[in-house]
């Protein structure tokens, strides 16, 4: 089991690197109820769960990566809206 929430968890992190954030998704959704399944007395629990930290923060590090750049695309875009909408209402005055 612990490969295969392994396998599971890195095909995340691809996901995240793609930026596929609905595959990311699927992925948790297979990942985490293995997780809960683990048993602290299985051989190499504790190695899995450093690998799974170690992805973990990868996901959350592109996530943020990604959620500061769609803040900035939405801080353009209603710059320019602003601007279109004064150069329309300077048209119709």
């Amino acid at each position: 089991m612990n490969d295969e929430l392994l396998a599971i968890s890195a095909r995340m992190v691809d996901a995240a690197r793609a930026g596929d954030w609905e595959a990311v998704t699927r992925c948790e959704a297979e990942r985490s109820p293995l997780i809960s399944a683990l048993s602290l007395a299985e051989p190499g629990v504790l190695a899995t769960f450093r690998a799974l930290l170690v992805h973990t923060e990868e996901v959350r590090a592109l996530a943020r990566q990604q959620r500061e750049h769609l803040g900035e695309a939405l801080g353009q875009h209603q710059q320019r809206h602003r601007a279109l909408s004064a150069y329309l209402q300077a048209a119709i005055d």
